[in-house]
């Protein structure tokens, strides 16, 4: 499987690019936004990610296209709000609840506002660094 035509990927984009992507989103999802990705990269110092050139998507950690090969995490900002998904996420420990979902594989933190980010910053962080254990070795 590979990326549409009709949605292209941006390798490792800067800071700025990230910006400009969703400039026309609300300005709260728009900084919740940048700074969750700031925190990824924190978390995971040296981590490789793609935004879908389209919708803003951030993809980190993916190794390959197709099964078992997204990745570690991602990145969406919505209307509301901005989901990180951690597509290995049920089968991480989550002492502080955050993570919402369902299925089999993948759990999520809806981020509504930088305050609350900054809230929930440090059980984020534990989070990202468990999935980075289980998903980049």
């Amino acid at each position: 499987m590979t990326p549409s035509k009709s949605h292209p990927q941006i390798a490792m984009p800067s800071e700025e690019e990230l910006g400009r992507l969703v400039e026309g989103r609300d300005p709260v999802v728009r900084e919740v936004y940048l700074d969750a990705h700031r925190l990824v990269i924190e978390a995971v110092p040296g981590i490789r990610f793609t935004v879908d050139g389209v919708d803003g998507q951030i993809g980190y950690g993916a190794r390959q296209f197709g099964y078992d090969g997204w990745g570690m995490s991602a990145l969406a900002p919505y209307t509301k709000w901005a989901s990180l998904a951690f597509l290995r996420g049920a089968a991480l420990d989550d002492p502080d609840g955050l993570l919402e979902g369902s299925g089999a594989a993948v759990r999520h933190v809806k981020l509504r506002s930088a305050a609350q980010l900054a809230e929930r910053r440090g059980a984020i962080k534990r989070l990202l660094e468990a999935a980075a254990r289980l998903n980049l070795g």
